[in-house]
């Protein structure tokens, strides 16, 4: 993999959510936690609907997770613009910061009849503490995306489980990516391309 120095290091430091300084260059040999991507890998993973364009980097993970599990860590990853990609057909969010992916998880999506809205949307309005009058149920750390109430939230997760139009997460990731993400952020929900998935995946580190 090629190594990304994503700033130069006279522009400023960040703060990760721990609120430790971290520097304002992240490369494989700081990060082997992760794995960084070719230009012809970000292209390949794009046109897959899999990850955003300019994706750089992504979190390492030992398996597949499961309904409930998730990784975030946004250590020495900059301060950049966030993204939150979410695939309802693999049902996986990926959030990334300045192209660095610092949370990944498990999501619940809206069934038949009421099914989650495909398309970008800018985060609207969130609340930490919501709870929904239509549904009679607790929404933690809701980030709305629709004006008809569709919203990323924390959520009760399993495979037999779904939502009304909502993207559902894992409370404690529900919880990180709610002090991480602001009004205004763009929140992409994909269906990415099963075939050139596959391609993109045989493809990468050959």
């Amino acid at each position: 993999m090629a190594v990304f120095a994503l700033q130069s290091s006279a522009e400023p430091s960040a703060k990760n959510l721990s609120g430790t300084t971290i520097s304002a260059k992240l490369s494989p040999a700081l990060s082997p936690d992760r794995d960084f991507l070719t230009a012809a890998e970000a292209d390949a993973a794009n046109r897959a609907n899999l990850l955003p364009p300019g994706a750089k980097s992504l979190l390492k993970t030992d398996k597949p997770l499961k309904h409930g599990e998730y990784h975030w860590d946004d250590k020495n990853v900059p301060a950049g613009k966030i993204v939150i990609w979410v695939d309802l057909r693999r049902q996986m969010i990926s959030v990334l910061r300045g192209g660095h992916e610092i949370g990944t998880s498990v999501i619940v999506y809206g069934a038949d009849g009421m099914a989650s809205p495909l398309g970008r949307f800018p985060i609207i309005s969130k609340y930490r503490d919501y709870h929904s009058r239509a549904y009679d149920a607790p929404m933690p750390y809701s980030m709305f995306i629709t004006r008809d109430g569709v919203a990323l939230h924390g959520s009760p997760m399993s495979s037999r489980h779904a939502t009304h139009g909502c993207i559902g997460l894992p409370i404690e990731f529900a919880r990180l990516l709610f002090a991480t993400a602001k009004t205004g952020d763009e929140v992409d929900v994909v269906n990415s391309d099963p075939a050139a998935a596959r391609q993109f995946a045989a493809g990468v580190g050959s």
